[in-house]
């Protein structure tokens, strides 16, 4: 690993290496954009977040409800700004990249998240990643008090039974699983994990490998992720890598897994006389 610039690979290291709780998704999102964006001013975009958060925060009375604050960081983000959901190109990369989103005001359902949960999260107001298959939501309270929010439906406001509803529509499977909140390392493996397979869509494995080597970062034990950085690594013509990755690949995977296939192509890695391999996620 290493291909990335070392400034932007320090500094991600650097935003991911504090406890959990404590991870400022905004900063380690535009750290993920200044790969594509050297030049990337991170500390401008962040100085518009919060900007942003003090805005929601004028128009909060004195003594206010969670209710008064999520329709007041509604209100500067979709009626003020004019943010929305890019439901016409959805899979452009743009959309993940946070610095573009608060450029062009559209994104995705978990980059539309991440700033509105930072620009609350200034205000005053924690609120939770979850997500629901091929969706993202946020979440407040517990329970009684519980609110799920939809900023790619421009705040919107769900219950759980309606978000259990759309988990069983989409796939039949237990919601309690999906309804958890994320954590922040979570949240950034998701986001890295559509950009790599937006470049992989794409053939483009120069712009796929830094995602999957910042999915390692934050997961070492990611091992389906180190399939696709093997394939990735071997087709940018990094054999050494490629090697160290399909053997780590073959060490984390767990057992019962099929590997006859990847010892095959390590076999052939190591002497030179190769195939790539990859597994998606």
């Amino acid at each position: 690993m290493g291909t990335f610039p070392r400034a932007s690979r320090q500094g991600f290291i650097r935003a991911i290496s504090l406890p959990e709780q404590h991870i400022d998704l905004a900063l380690a999102g535009l750290l993920i954009a200044a790969e594509d964006y050297p030049q990337l001013d991170v500390l401008s975009y962040m100085g518009r977040i919060s900007l942003l958060a003090q805005r929601v925060m004028k128009k909060l009375r004195r003594y206010h409800t969670v209710y008064d604050a999520l329709h007041a960081t509604s209100e500067v983000m979709f009626h003020e700004e004019g943010f929305r959901g890019n439901r016409r190109n959805y899979y452009d990369a743009r959309n993940s990249y946070l610095s573009d989103v608060l450029d062009r005001r559209i994104g995705i359902p978990i980059s539309l998240s991440v700033i509105y949960a930072e620009i609350a999260r200034r205000a005053g107001y924690r609120l939770h990643g979850v997500g629901l298959p091929g969706h993202f939501l946020l979440r407040t309270g517990e329970r009684a008090t519980e609110i799920f929010i939809d900023p790619f439906d421009r705040g919107g406001l769900l219950t759980r039974n309606e978000c259990i509803q759309l988990v069983r529509d989409g796939t039949g499977a237990d919601p309690a699983q999906y309804l958890r909140p994320l954590g922040n390392r979570a949240i950034l493996r998701r986001m890295l994990t559509n950009l790599k397979l937006i470049y992989l869509r794409d053939d483009d494995s120069a712009r796929a490998l830094p995602a999957a080597e910042r999915i390692q970062l934050l997961e070492p034990e990611a091992w389906q992720n180190l399939g696709d950085l093997a394939r990735i690594q071997f087709e940018l013509g990094d054999f050494v890598a490629a090697t160290q990755s399909l053997a780590l690949y073959l060490e984390r995977a767990p057992r019962g897994e099929d590997l006859s296939e990847a010892k095959a192509v390590l076999e052939d890695l190591q002497g030179r006389s190769i195939e790539p391999y990859g597994s998606g996620e």
